[in-house]
């Protein structure tokens, strides 16, 4: 485990910047995830923005350690990454839904419900539409996992991400052929 150190500090580094960039958002609006200014930002920030730069640095910084970079190495390094900085803030998040602030997820719940609503209403669409609409949301919001199970599943489901993005990434930087390192002709120096 020792030649991925880098792509462990790596993870630790992308949890640590994935809860500021949450803690920022909630200080601002702790209900920002349930409007659509919010979703964008989730999307470019903490889906695409965050993980691929560290799972890109993760490998990068471990291939130093090979002097053959197999694209099995460098998957391996890419998934050390996503998953130290999955297990980082998979317990925030339980610490912070438990303790911090158990009504949010809740709150964050009812506020989607009236944002899509609103948004219905605004499209002109018909009160028949939207009731039928609102009652659908409410019976699949029910049946979701919440809580530490619901944390647990989107923890999941991001190791799924990362592991497509080091798929692409370990393709990108292994190497093709064995590095030749120069030898240095020491009878000559």
């Amino acid at each position: 485990m020792e030649q991925y150190k880098p792509a462990i500090k790596q993870g630790v580094t992308m949890a640590i910047l994935s809860i500021l960039v949450f803690l920022v958002l909630y200080a601002i609006d702790p209900l920002i995830y349930a409007k659509p200014a919010g979703w964008i930002i989730l999307l470019a920030v903490n889906f695409l923005a965050i993980p691929i730069v560290f799972i890109l640095l993760g490998v990068r910084d471990t291939k130093k350690n090979f002097s053959y970079f197999t694209f099995g190495n460098a998957l391996a390094a890419g998934m050390v990454t996503g998953i130290v900085a999955s297990a980082i803030v998979l317990t925030f998040n339980i610490l912070f839904m438990t303790v911090i602030d158990p009504q949010w997820e809740q709150q964050l719940a009812d506020e989607v419900l009236i944002s899509t609503e609103e948004f219905m209403e605004k499209m002109g669409a018909p009160d028949q539409a939207i009731e039928e609409a609102m009652a659908k949301a409410k019976e699949d919001g029910a049946g979701k996992a919440q809580g530490i199970m619901g944390q647990i599943k989107s923890a999941v489901g991001g190791i799924g991400w990362y592991l497509l993005l080091s798929l692409i990434i370990g393709v990108i930087y292994r190497d093709k052929e064995p590095r030749v390192e120069a030898e240095v002709d020491e009878i000559g120096s």
